[in-house]
């Protein structure tokens, strides 16, 4: 586990825990996702650089991708689920005959999919270890990449497109398998 909480940030959780009463939009969060802090940034200057990396992916993107583009899925990140809204609605995992690379983000997929919402909140954050050597992020980055390979295939993707409007499509695109298909 590479997961770690901070006494002063667990005394916020209560806080966090009413914004799945309060309507962002249209209807009440079905995933509210928090900031991490990466604390495996001061190993070596690769680390450092990969510490950096995230922290701008979790930080900025993820509240640009919850507020305005609505895009924002489950990333594994230190989301917290409305059970009862998944539970009700056929659960958080998918089966699949092969082992999902990228399991967290169907999570997400099933979400959006279900008339749920995704939000972002920043005055909260949990620690999150990564591992730092060469040959770990390079591990990473190819399990990042054939995760989304495997969502090309997969058909929320396409049941996502099919019920978004233009834009909102266009930025699911671009922040899911057109990332790689563009760099």
């Amino acid at each position: 586990m590479n997961q770690d909480n901070y006494l002063e940030e667990s005394f916020k959780m209560r806080n966090l825990l009413e914004e799945f009463l309060i309507k962002h939009g249209k209807s009440k969060p079905t995933i509210l996702g928090v900031r991490e802090h990466i604390f495996t940034g001061s190993v070596s200057s690769l680390a450092w650089f990969m510490s950096n990396q995230e922290t701008s992916f979790v930080t900025i993107g993820q509240r640009v991708l919850a507020n305005p583009l609505k895009v924002r899925f489950h990333y594994g990140h230190p989301d917290v689920f409305d059970r009862i809204f998944h539970i009700t609605r056929g659960g958080i995992s998918k089966a699949s005959k092969v082992i999902n690379l990228s399991e967290d983000i169907f999570a997400g997929f099933n979400s959006t999919l279900r008339q749920g919402n995704v939000t972002h909140h920043e005055y909260i954050q949990l620690g999150k270890g990564r591992d730092v050597g060469m040959n770990q992020i390079s591990n990473f980055e190819a399990k990042v990449a054939n995760g989304n390979g495997e969502q090309t295939l997969c058909r929320d993707v396409h049941r996502l497109g099919h019920r978004f409007d233009f834009y909102r499509m266009l930025s699911m695109y671009f922040t899911t398998v057109g990332f790689y298909f563009n760099s």
